[in-house]
């Protein structure tokens, strides 16, 4: 089914894993894809600014309710990254977005039959279309309020090409 044309919500678009699970506790996800323009301007060409695209940057955000043992892992993970043990991310649309919260069940959490087994991760849709690459970790912030529940952001910075690519385990 395209989902062309289809309105997405905003609890069907997920960050996952290279294993197409979703980090757990998510409740907020952003990807944000920037092109320097540079300028090109010489003595030679007119009063007219000239303009030519430069590099491609891209970013992603992720929010989180606080599990410490997951917060834990981000941590270890951002003071360890290097070249070779960087993330692999996936930014898509989960299983069963098509229907509302899971097609035709409304429950979320581990009761929903598209997650992933006892471990209640959702899992990534493998019929769609999701944008993936590696990351590295550039800002781990962990928030409690007095009466609220604790939360933590992970900010990642791209590194090399953004792709486009339908999940395979």
């Amino acid at each position: 089914m395209s989902n062309s044309n289809i309105r997405i919500k905003g609890h069907d678009v997920m960050m996952f894993d290279a294993e197409g699970k979703s980090f757990a506790f998510g409740t907020n996800a952003s990807i944000s894809i920037n092109c320097e323009i540079q300028d090109i301007n010489d003595k030679d060409t007119s009063i007219y600014g000239k303009k030519a695209p430069g590099n491609v940057t891209w970013s992603l955000s992720s929010d989180h309710t606080l599990s410490w043992d997951e917060f834990l892992n981000w941590q270890e993970r951002a003071q360890n990254q290097t070249d070779q043990n960087r993330l692999f991310i996936w930014y898509g649309l989960r299983k069963g977005y098509q229907g509302g919260p899971d097609e035709n069940d409304t429950t979320y959490g581990k009761l929903s039959y598209v997650n992933d087994g006892a471990d209640g991760n959702r899992v990534i849709d493998t019929n769609t279309y999701a944008l993936c690459g590696y990351v590295f970790i550039e800002s781990l912030t962990q928030n409690s309020q007095d009466g609220e529940y604790g939360n933590y952001t992970v900010q990642f910075q791209g590194d090399g090409n953004l792709t486009k690519a339908k999940f395979t385990a």
